[in-house]
């Protein structure tokens, strides 16, 4: 075969796995709910983990959030790391419990974790569910995880949604790719009866887990590593799709810029690192967790998808009008066929249809703003945590978040 349609049957394909297991997920998520009822009534002891660094701001409204949520013996412990503001003093002030920790400040939101876990070991719970201070619970959502914690015996992920901040496409667009990650995706792999990723706030864990694990250590995409560190050991995360999570994406566009690359250079490293192990691992234990889980990971971010789907095309175009071949061609159309069948049946089902014009609208500019990042990741990938800086500390809520996502009342 000529080298040219060689190379470009070989980028139709590399778009083609991830555009279809996409699509699948997606379409799963459209399905009708299966209705269970939980088999444990009691909800378990637990303490809610708020990691917080220099939240003086978004606390308060995570801490009001969570009030209602506790039954007697239940907890909140709040980790100061390293704070510069009154974070310690208005916890305290709300009734919860604080821990403040002064370490090298290089290990981000996994340090935090791991000093307040270790804490805990005075009073172990019997689960602990991580809440960002940044964030709001919706009622009902802490004792969901909880109990489908202890249910499950593993640890479970929330319904965990971004608001947009700024009116603008940029962040109404970022806020649906994340609607799409954290929710669509998710939900899909739930109706298939297959584990998902870690989204992190709105997340729960048996305390001796999430105590014992490597906290995502390694990689800025510290959840997903957890996720797979967890899945390694034999326990997967579970969707909780009743249990609602909500906070707000970086009002400025700079800083929204800086956030996004470090999850989705976190992501992508993972997609080159971690994927190809965890399929591998789950082809030879026969194991349909892990095999899913590596799929999964397999999907990039999708500006990233987008962007390779349109060099695939180039390439596919030129090998059809050099060579006269149009297998390659083929291949790519199925993809992106598969691609926007996906993110229209996951916006339309879980965003509204409107979400789809705007999606349209928006699409060429915010993939086009991600060049950039995408570059900077072969030439100077992200390695270090960085807190991302905001101007609006509070989340929104639901009545807030409508005129932007349609409530899903299908759970």
């Amino acid at each position: 075969m000529n080298p040219l349609a060689l190379l470009a049957l070989l980028a139709a394909g590399l778009v083609l796995v991830p555009s279809a297991i996409l699509c699948l997920e997606c379409l799963a998520a459209c399905l009708p709910a299966r209705r269970r009822r939980p088999t444990l009534v009691r909800v378990p002891r637990l303490v809610v983990l708020v990691p917080a660094h220099d939240e003086e701001q978004s606390l308060p409204d995570a801490l009001r959030s969570l009030a209602p949520e506790l039954g007697e013996g239940d907890r909140v412990l709040v980790v100061a790391h390293n704070c510069r503001d009154r974070t310690a003093m208005i916890a305290r002030a709300r009734g919860a419990e604080v821990l403040e920790v002064r370490d090298a400040g290089t290990g981000g939101k996994p340090d935090a974790l791991v000093a307040g876990l270790a804490h805990l070991d005075a009073d172990p719970p019997e689960v602990v569910v991580v809440v960002d201070a940044d964030c709001r619970v919706e009622p009902g959502a802490v004792r969901a995880l909880a109990r489908a914690a202890a249910e499950h015996g593993g640890p479970v992920q929330g319904d965990y949604r971004f608001g947009a901040a700024a009116r603008d496409d940029f962040a109404s667009l970022s806020s649906l790719a994340l609607l799409l990650k954290n929710v669509v995706r998710p939900r899909g792999l739930a109706r298939l009866g297959l584990p998902c990723m870690l989204n992190g706030a709105g997340s729960a864990y048996p305390f001796d887990q999430i105590r014992h694990a490597p906290h995502g250590r390694g990689s800025i995409a510290e959840d997903y590593q957890l996720a797979i560190d967890l899945a390694r050991r034999g326990h997967r995360t579970r969707f909780v799709p009743e249990a609602r999570v909500r906070s707000v994406l970086p009002e400025r566009r700079d800083a929204a810029l800086r956030q996004r690359r470090r999850w989705e250079h976190g992501h992508l490293w993972l997609v080159f690192r971690a994927a190809p192990g965890l399929l591998l691992r789950g082809l030879v234990r026969l194991d349909l967790g892990l095999v899913a889980l590596g799929l999964d990971l397999l999907v990039p971010p999708l500006a990233f998808l987008a962007l390779a789907w349109s060099g695939a095309l180039a390439l596919a175009l030129a090998a059809g009008g050099l060579l006269r071949d149009g297998t390659a061609l083929g291949v790519v159309l199925a993809a992106g066929g598969l691609f926007a069948l996906g993110v229209a049946a996951g916006l339309a089902r879980f965003a509204g249809v409107g979400a789809l014009g705007r999606t349209l609208r928006a699409t060429p500019a915010y993939v086009g703003a991600k060049v950039a990042l995408y570059l900077q990741f072969f030439a100077r990938r992200e390695t270090r945590w960085r807190k991302t800086e905001r101007t609006s500390g509070a989340a929104p809520t639901s009545a807030e978040e409508g005129a932007h996502e349609r409530s899903d009342t299908g759970t």
